[in-house]
């Protein structure tokens, strides 16, 4: 279950034991930074294909053409093509907005209380701020790997004390939200 012991001393039989447990406040982290990370590069790809420049006037080669093209004339001509397949289209806009609306979700906590990603310092620079096709990125406040968020925060990892605060708090969000990311992506 992911759970190191460290023996501190041997002990005589039935002699009585003690086990703490802690968090594993670095892999928390480290498994939250990977799903933003990963979700980033899907989300940054899928807006590069549906903001694709247009094809128009690029139609497929035929035999003829390419006899009088170069191989990298050809690729070049090809891979214009094949770029705006996705332009503008409806399922992956479709797909993109469940992703994001899921992701700006809030959740209540057994505490009662209502949660988002920026409640632990995770946020989108926004659409006017952020370089094309990188509005809908997440970045950690304070994350020092991260040019975007790095001086926000006063420069501390707002995520990661989160995590030093409540680890549960920070498991049961993100529980949550990847069980809604991942519901609502299956019925899609």
């Amino acid at each position: 279950n992911g759970i190191t012991i460290t023996a501190l001393q041997k002990t005589d039989p039935g002699e009585e034991l003690t086990i703490t447990t802690q968090a594993n406040v670095q892999g928390i982290y480290d498994s939250i930074k990977d799903f933003l990370t990963e979700y980033n590069a899907l989300m940054k790809e899928m807006d590069q294909l549906y903001n694709a420049d247009s094809a128009k006037g690029y139609e497929p080669l035929t035999d003829e053409e390419k006899e009088a093209m170069s191989d990298k004339e050809i690729d070049k001509w090809e891979e214009k093509i094949k770029g705006s397949i996705l332009r503008r289209d409806d399922t992956l806009s479709s797909v993109m907005s469940l992703m994001t609306s899921s992701m700006s979700k809030g959740f209540t906590l057994s505490d009662g209380k209502k949660y988002s990603l920026a409640s632990f310092g995770i946020k989108t620079q926004g659409y006017f701020a952020a370089a094309d096709n990188e509005g809908k990125l997440y970045h950690i406040d304070g994350d020092s790997e991260d040019e975007i968020s790095a001086g926000n925060n006063g420069g501390n990892n707002a995520l990661l004390k989160a995590i030093q605060d409540d680890p549960d708090k920070v498991q049961e969000f993100f529980q949550k939200l990847s069980d809604d990311l991942y519901t609502r992506l299956d019925k899609k």
